[in-house]
């Protein structure tokens, strides 16, 4: 019996909404999927800003449109939050049943955050189990998200007429749609440049070792170009697109070609400096390869940089790693985007609990 699940993804810029279906003996787990439904709907600027709801009305509207001119098999939405207010680290817990392990995480992890347990929704992601002194112990990803941005994803989709049934991490998705078998034989870094927000994920044999959510993106190499050549936003959307990083350009641009170059210099070192981090405390595990989505990701010259700036393979993403295009999904919808549709399509393959 066919299983059908729909990812809805709000970004800065506009909501990308992925319905896939998983047959016969694939789920959503560890198989493969067909994508039979897509539907992306602009948002105004502001809206939605470093992954924060502003505006729920004007996203519930946006989601509304989005379904209204798709035919999807359900109401019933997996949705994902990133924003940098959102604290994942990797921690050891005594292992207990999941039920009665979720119940104490209030109790057990208050010192390790910057917020009370009181205003966090926690989740605990299991990844390996080791022996402690004694007792065994569950190691894995800790996720805690401020109730208040969790509440503005869910009243905007309800105020669209939607259900969510699943609240997943963003950060998990990008991985979940992207893994393939030669990826998880690796240590490898998944880096999601947004609009205002980037995502770092780093795997070793497929699963989840360290996220970093960094509060920039795409959009502030457009603001610092907006700013040097004294353009409007949409000016340097389209100058920053035709400039490539570290190339010559004509003197009248240089100032907007010395802008990309410091931004875009400024992220990479942030996400060099996660690197750096997660190698100091995993000796031994070395970064095989980064695979780099999202769309900031679209900069002339980016690829090419980050493998020069962090020397290590870099690659672009495969939305389309674990699932085929159906034939009723027009290609032209998702042509220009197929860097920002891992979100939508791995919180499609969420396992709701």
């Amino acid at each position: 019996m066919a299983v059908r699940r729909i990812g809805l993804d709000i970004g800065a810029t506009e909501v990308r909404v992925a319905e896939v279906e998983f047959s016969g003996k694939s789920t959503p787990a560890t198989g493969s999927g067909t994508l039979i439904g897509f539907a992306a709907e602009k948002l105004p600027r502001g809206t939605v800003q470093a992954g924060e709801i502003v505006d729920v009305t004007a996203v519930g509207t946006a989601i509304k449109k989005a379904f209204a001119g798709s035919s999807f098999s359900s109401k019933e939405v997996h949705i994902g939050v990133g924003s940098a207010g959102v604290v994942v680290r990797e921690i050891d817990l005594p292992e207990l049943p999941m039920n009665q392990l979720r119940t104490s995480l209030p109790f057990q992890v208050q010192e390790l955050l910057p917020m009370s347990t009181d205003e966090a929704l926690l989740d605990f992601f299991p990844t390996a189990e080791r022996e402690g002194e004694s007792t065994k112990l569950l190691r894995g990803m800790l996720v805690a998200a401020p109730k208040a941005t969790v509440s503005q994803h869910i009243l905007a989709i309800e105020n669209a007429g939607l259900r969510p049934v699943m609240v997943d991490l963003n950060a998990f998705a990008l991985m979940r749609a992207q893994m393939t078998d030669e990826l998880r034989s690796k240590i490898v870094a998944f880096v999601d440049i947004g609009a205002r927000v980037t995502t770092v994920i780093i795997a070793n044999g497929g699963m989840p070792r360290l996220v970093r959510i960094l509060p920039n993106g795409g959009q502030d190499v457009t603001d610092a170009v907006a700013t040097a050549l004294r353009i409007s936003a949409q000016e340097a959307d389209d100058v920053k697109r035709n400039m490539s990083i570290g190339a010559q350009v004509h003197p009248d641009f240089q100032a907007g070609q010395d802008a990309v170059t410091a931004t875009s210099r400024s992220l990479f070192d942030s996400i060099r400096n996660t690197f750096v981090y997660y190698s100091g405390n995993n000796p031994g595990e070395q970064i095989a390869q980064v695979v780099i989505t999202g769309g900031g990701s679209h900069l002339p010259g980016l690829g090419q940089f980050i493998a020069s700036s962090i020397r290590l393979s870099v690659s672009y993403g495969n939305s389309f790693a674990r699932v085929t295009i159906g034939k009723k999904v027009p290609r032209e919808l998702l042509t220009g985007r197929e860097a920002q549709l891992p979100l939508p399509i791995g919180l499609a393959f969420g396992e709701a609990s």
